[in-house]
């Protein structure tokens, strides 16, 4: 597996698609109607999500209030109240299901929930169908198959120069660093074992 995409937290998505684009990159909605996310795409590598909220049920929203949120709904509902920034990594499978790889997470201890069959239709109509598996708590990335339709541009470069993300520094405690490095075969990410800082620390970009 490699890296797949950042998600970056926006409070209102349009004023930052408009930032984006300020910043000389080529941004596009997930969807045409009402987009709850944006995405910069580069020809290879990882991308950029701009996230505003993760489309949770309000029914889900209200009874986490109620009780408490879930191990399960912990990342989508860190997602949906975090501050803007870096808040989120995916690691990606250029092929296949990913039942192997959550089979090796389950016996690192490692429990999630899997969805088969995801979908959904972008602005230039493509059915983009794919895979993901969210394990539960927020620190370990989640992990996606490919789309089943490459959105990626051929031979890109954004208006401000920029061709790809070159690197991506990533820290998690010591236990999951080592479980995440045998997942991963992708020299665009750097892995820190750290206890205390957790998350993306910073991507770097190829101009």
């Amino acid at each position: 597996m490699r890296s797949g995409h950042v998600i970056y937290k926006v409070k209102n998505l349009q004023s930052a698609v408009e930032e984006w684009r300020k910043k000389g990159f080529v941004v596009e909605y997930g969807r045409k109607k009402n987009p709850i996310n944006a995405l910069i795409y580069f020809s290879e590598g990882a991308y950029i999500e701009l996230l505003q909220n993760t489309g949770m049920p309000k029914i889900v929203m209200l009874l986490s209030m109620v009780f408490g949120v879930t191990k399960k709904i912990e990342r989508f509902h860190y997602w949906d109240t975090c501050d803007e920034g870096l808040c989120g990594f995916c690691i990606e499978k250029d092929f296949g299901s990913l039942d192997e790889e959550v089979a090796f997470l389950k016996k690192q201890g490692i429990k999630g929930v899997l969805f088969n069959n995801l979908k959904r239709v972008d602005t230039k109509g493509r059915l983009l169908r794919y895979r993901c598996f969210f394990p539960e708590g927020i620190d370990f990335p989640f992990l996606m198959s490919y789309f089943s339709i490459d959105p990626k541009p051929v031979h890109f470069i954004h208006p401000n120069g920029v061709k790809r993300i070159k690197k991506i520094v990533f820290k998690i405690d010591e236990h999951k660093a080592n479980i995440l490095k045998q997942l991963i075969d992708d020299d665009v990410l750097e892995i820190i074992a750290d206890d205390k800082e957790k998350g993306i620390v910073s991507i770097e970009y190829d101009k």
